[in-house]
């Protein structure tokens, strides 16, 4: 065989090894960049692999990106002046590259398909890409101080052809949208088109993307806002009952959804679905009995829904010993403790397949 035929052999043969680095362990795709040139080009500046590496790991796992840590909002109990911080907690060997940040503090406000959107004070919005370690502002539209209530917004693909219902992985370093929703003192919304809302606010709880919209919530979620990226409207949705500890989801099917936590142990689960494939309407997916399915939970309250995960339907929650992640697909929910007590609120995942950078 000659050498140039043997050369590419070997190199299709390499790329066969090194497509079945596991996704979820970023430090084996890091020790295999330093066996030599070759290998850390293909893991670091070939992107013609790094398509057919996500695009491999989807089809074997069928499954979203690898969860690489979570962040979060932090308080400090201990010096209630102080302000509230984002931080980054870890699953993996994955260490995300640190942004160049202004002046000021960052609020996170959204995290999905590889990036964090985060409010600066003064400042405006920041996408960050944890993985390149790239921050791109951009100034919140101009809305008179007296008149903006409370504002929030939120980050989504732009790349065509993107699945925007599926966290698949393949976005990192594109086009990407936002979508920033403002309340103002008439207690309407401020957006491309206005929703008139009975004194609500915008609550602090992360959105979701399902149906190709962008959905937010009021405060007690008396009003799901949805917002259309094909058709950039904006419009309301009742939801099925009003309660303080509300959250948005989505379903498996892809369709919208709401978990509702009642009287600290009943998790109701709502789905807006077809009916008949035509009108839409909330359909009660289940109710799950807390302490009968986690009976540890009557020692550990009170409860507090903080987040929820796009890719796998897990539901988060906050403890009085710390913050647990359920997965509400399953028939025998299973709780899963993250970590200990730590004065978290929101809980965002940070989902993405890891490119090595030298």
């Amino acid at each position: 065989m000659a050498a140039p035929e043997l050369n590419s052999l070997m190199d299709d043969v390499v790329e066969e090894i090194l497509l079945r680095l596991p996704p979820d362990d970023p430090s084996c795709a890091v020790r295999a960049s330093l066996v030599c040139k070759r290998w850390r080009r293909l893991l670091t500046d070939d992107p013609c692999f790094q398509r057919r590496y996500r695009a491999f790991h989807r089809r074997r796992a069928r499954a979203p990106p690898p969860l690489l840590g979570f962040i979060h909002h932090v308080s400090d109990d201990q010096h209630p002046g102080a302000p509230t911080v984002s931080r980054f907690v870890l699953t993996t060997a994955f260490r995300p590259a640190e942004p160049e940040r202004r002046r000021g503090w960052w609020w996170l406000i959204d995290c999905r398909h590889g990036r964090a959107l985060f409010h600066s004070a003064g400042e405006g919005l920041a996408v960050w890409d944890p993985m390149a370690g790239d921050v791109r502002w951009q100034q919140e539209p101009r809305i008179p101080a007296s008149d903006c209530m409370y504002s929030t917004a939120a980050v989504a693909c732009a790349a065509p052809g993107c699945d925007h219902d599926h966290d698949h992985g393949d976005c990192g370093g594109g086009p990407f949208v936002l979508v920033f929703v403002a309340v103002d003192e008439r207690h309407e919304t401020a957006a491309p088109s206005t929703v008139h809302l009975d004194r609500e606010y915008l609550y602090s709880k992360p959105s979701v993307l399902a149906g190709g919209a962008v959905h937010f919530l009021t405060d007690y979620g008396r009003t799901v806002l949805r917002y259309d990226l094909a058709k950039l409207e904006l419009s309301a949705i009742e939801p099925p009952e009003v309660h303080s500890d509300v959250l948005l989801t989505t379903t498996e099917g892809g369709d919208l959804g709401l978990a509702i936590l009642d009287d600290q142990r009943y998790l109701r689960l709502w789905a807006w679905a077809a009916d008949h494939g035509v009108t839409r309407r909330w359909v009660r997916r289940r109710v799950v009995d807390l302490f009968a399915e986690l009976p540890f939970l009557q020692h550990v309250l009170p409860l507090n829904l903080t987040g929820f995960d796009e890719g796998t339907g897990m539901i988060f929650f906050q403890a009085s010993d710390g913050d647990y992640a359920i997965d509400e697909l399953m028939s025998s929910p299973r709780a899963k403790k993250l970590w200990g007590r730590n004065n978290f609120s929101n809980v965002f995942p940070y989902r993405s397949f890891y490119v090595h950078r030298p």
